[in-house]
């Protein structure tokens, strides 16, 4: 009994001018852009102006970091958005009433 076994064929391999390179010298640098960055917190301004409170929202179930200006008791941000736990507790009332039935 012999086995067949398929012929091995080799692929040849060509390397081709790309389209859009062919007859374009390339004799200066392509353009860089440069994206506006915002200032990190470190560089907003030293800490000792600012506090940072860190709570937990059971109805939401997630954790909510507030800084706020020490001076004028302002709050600068915070995270997560009220839009975002809003949400978070609405799902949370959801999930609850479903495991109560």
């Amino acid at each position: 009994m012999s086995t067949a076994i398929p012929p091995v064929s080799t692929l040849e391999t060509r390397t081709a001018p790309a389209a859009r390179d062919a007859g374009v010298e390339h004799s200066e640098a392509p353009p860089r852009f440069e994206l506006e960055r915002t200032p990190s917190l470190a560089e907003a301004g030293p800490a000792e102006h600012s506090k940072l409170l860190v709570r937990f929202d059971g109805e939401a179930g997630r954790f909510v970091q507030t800084m706020t200006d020490v001076a004028s008791k302002e709050t600068i941000w915070t995270y997560p958005r009220e839009a975002q736990l809003s949400y978070s507790r609405a799902v949370m009332a959801y999930l609850r009433a479903l495991s109560r039935r």
